[in-house]
């Protein structure tokens, strides 16, 4: 074989392979994940809100940046739950790839009043379920694992999906205070990390 097709076929081994390959340990999959976008904007972080809650974002309050998120609830028989999200619908995670979401969370006055009571993070893979009807390993969350409550200085939540399921068109990240839980909450640089 000559030397030129040989080049050719490794270039050609080494581009295929470079297209297969996997986002690399590290990537953060999120965008203004410290809040500190150029524009100011706290894009794409979206709220989804019901009733009796206040969401926003903070220039007063912040760990690392210059602004935080919150959510604050003062009404205790309140059933409804406010949500932060983010979604990524970039190059996905190869299959059995650990994500992780780490936010940074500091409390004023929080109160669990219920059963469903709790500030928490979560990742859901969509759809919710691939083509088999499998909803396993879509869906994880801290909210019965980790219970977050009083007033605290700025601390890490942790949340790991640890293996990446197949046919994900996007993945989704939630900041979520529950029902029946008063205070405020507020969350500053969260990541979501292929590792």
């Amino acid at each position: 074989m000559k030397k030129s097709h040989f080049l050719i076929l490794v270039l050609g081994i080494l581009i295929s392979c470079a297209q297969d390959d996997d986002l690399p340990a590290k990537t953060q999959l999120l965008r203004n994940s410290d809040l500190e976008s150029p524009d100011g904007s706290i894009s794409p972080w979206v709220p989804v809100t019901e009733p009796g809650f206040n969401l926003g974002s903070s220039t007063e309050v912040f760990r690392s940046s210059k602004k935080s998120l919150f959510i604050e609830n003062s009404d205790s028989l309140n059933t409804n739950s406010a949500t932060w999200r983010q979604s990524y619908n970039g190059p996905m995670p190869s299959k059995g790839r650990k994500l992780v979401l780490r936010a940074h969370l500091k409390g004023e006055n929080i109160e669990l009043k219920g059963p469903e009571s709790n500030v928490f993070i979560s990742i859901r893979a969509f759809p919710v379920e691939d083509s088999n009807g499998n909803t396993f390993g879509r869906y994880v969350t801290t909210q019965n694992q980790i219970g977050v409550s009083g007033t605290f200085e700025w601390t890490q939540l942790r949340l790991t999906l640890p293996n990446t399921p197949e046919e994900v068109d996007n993945i989704v990240v939630y900041l979520v205070m529950g029902s029946r839980t008063t205070g405020k909450i507020y969350f500053d640089d969260i990541t979501l990390t292929v590792e």
